[in-house]
């Protein structure tokens, strides 16, 4: 009985971290080849580049995700996209009428960048 109660609570630990340890992002616009490197800005003006904006994507995540995995999960999507740089326009948190600003989701929004 005893083993028993420990697997449950094992297994219901890692499914907390599962769910509240994974960042999901949502992207949309277009898509290309994908590439092996992105560029990361987070103001405009230093971009010395041309560019078109290909697309635009919000990444988040539960409690256990730090901003930077999120960042770190839209690099990844941008890549699989053909993005050649990452414009981060914004960090914050969703709040919602279920949440009531408690264990509200972390957000970070960004803009998927394809070079000229």
């Amino acid at each position: 009985m005893y083993q028993r109660n420990i697997k449950i609570f094992v297994t219901f630990v890692l499914l907390l971290f599962l769910v509240f340890g994974c960042a999901h992002i949502n992207y949309v616009g277009k898509s290309y080849d994908p590439t092996d490197q992105v560029d990361v800005y987070y103001s405009q003006e230093d971009i010395a580049r041309e560019y078109t904006v290909m697309g635009h994507a919000i990444g988040g995540g539960q409690l256990l995700v730090s901003t930077s995995k999120i960042q770190n999960e839209l690099i990844e999507k941008a890549k699989s996209k053909g993005a050649d740089a990452v414009l981060i326009t914004g960090i914050g948190r969703e709040i919602t009428e279920e949440n009531e600003g408690f264990d509200a989701e972390k957000q970070v929004k960004a803009t998927f960048l394809k070079y000229k």
